[in-house]
């Protein structure tokens, strides 16, 4: 069996001559806010700069050109073709972004992982936890039970009907499947944690243990179909995780990873087990990164910042970077209404840019940074503004 870590070194080692070319292309839609026209210039293959992408436009993007470059070419390109374009978007293997392009970008992960510490009891951390509460209550109503395997039969079962058409259902074009000889060789180490209703496998979860910590490393429902999910059998696998890494004698569980959003529904709900959030793990997935910039930060790119929040790299950790809507009034009652609903724990920095001069008694904890558009206009291009580095960049 190699060593995962011995895996994860070769192929970060090897992306750079894999993808020595890089596509770049100048997508012309419609804005999800205005519907208004915008451009976006994305560089990289479609399936990793796909997120921002299908968030970005209202549908499907015209391509005004695209071209092909090798890696070294790529700034300057990107350099002389931001100008036609609201947002930049660059797709590209870690090593290559580090030697070949400029700083001043917004560094994103492609996914980004969320853990919590297994409670010694499990009805405690629910009464204070209320939404998981009711997760663990439908598994009480709707009778699911917990089934573990090591097949390949069983596994072969996981990742044709359930983990593939799941994935896909829920990610349609965007989806980035694991190969099978992958997830079969992450087996050797795991199990698959399998729920049951009434008899009937409904939803599976392919895990791992290493010393005390377990990893879900992904999942899947029976065909992708959404009933199921209404019946319980994704919040069931949250639940019997659980209670399988307490007889396991586990500290933490790692819950896999997410889109880089606040937004994002998957995050959202991981992120009322959630504790600590943590680099995804994919032997591909963790050795990319999506790199943002803009010319101006308002207009479009305000508008998509204020549906799509960004999870970026800050320094060793994870920071947030939100827009506030234009169509709230920038009141402390939205304010703190708004970061309850979206705050996750983990974030180095929750920071929200408003339009206009924010309430000083806005009550909100000390890691929210409140940071007018304008203060940030004053420097075009740039991501955060030097006169307000103090505020942002600590």
């Amino acid at each position: 069996m190699i060593p995962r870590s011995l895996l994860r070194a070769a192929v970060r080692t090897a992306l750079p001559f894999l993808d020595w070319r890089v596509p770049v292309s100048l997508l012309r839609g419609r804005d999800r806010v205005s519907g208004g026209e915008v451009v976006l210039l994305s560089a990289g293959r479609a399936r990793r700069t796909g997120f921002i992408t299908g968030r970005f436009f209202a549908d499907r993007p015209e391509t005004l050109r695209t071209v092909s470059v090798p890696v070294w070419r790529l700034q300057v390109l990107l350099d002389s073709w931001q100008q036609e374009a609201d947002l930049t978007v660059a797709a590209i293997d870690r090593i290559s972004s580090r030697l070949f392009l400029s700083k001043g970008w917004l560094t994103v992960p492609m996914w980004v992982g969320s853990s919590m510490g297994v409670p010694d009891d499990l009805w405690s951390f629910a009464r204070s936890h209320g939404d998981a509460m009711n997760d663990i209550r439908r598994v009480r109503t709707k009778g699911l039970e917990a089934e573990l395997s090591r097949s390949d039969e069983d596994f072969d079962l996981f990742y044709d009907r359930f983990y593939v058409p799941h994935l896909e259902r829920r990610l349609g074009e965007a989806a980035n499947l694991n190969p099978r000889w992958i997830l079969r060789l992450v087996l050797k180490q795991g199990m698959i944690l399998w729920m049951k209703q009434r008899g009937d496998r409904i939803s599976g979860d392919l895990i791992t243990v290493s010393g005390k910590q377990m990893t879900a490393v992904v999942n899947g429902v029976l065909d992708g179909r959404d009933e199921l999910l209404r019946e319980g059998a994704l919040s069931g696998l949250y639940v019997h995780r659980i209670l399988q890494a307490q007889k396991l004698h586990c500290s933490e569980i790692r819950m896999g990873g997410s889109r880089p959003s606040l937004h994002d529904g998957v995050f959202r709900y991981k992120s009322k087990w959630a504790d600590a959030l943590y680099l995804h793990q994919g032997l591909v997935s963790m050795n990319y990164v999506q790199l943002l910039r803009w010319n101006r930060l308002v207009g479009p790119v305000a508008d998509f910042l204020s549906h799509t929040s960004l999870i970026h790299h800050d320094h060793d950790g994870f920071s947030a970077l939100w827009v506030f809507p234009k169509h709230l009034p920038l009141t402390v009652e939205n304010l703190q209404r708004e970061h309850h609903r979206l705050n996750a724990a983990g974030l180095r920095r929750f920071r929200i840019l408003v339009e206009s001069e924010p309430p000083a008694d806005h009550g909100l904890p000390e890691e929210v940074r409140l940071i007018p558009l304008n203060a940030l206009e004053l420097f075009k291009g740039t991501l955060i503004a030097r006169d307000v580095t103090e505020q942002i960049g600590q």
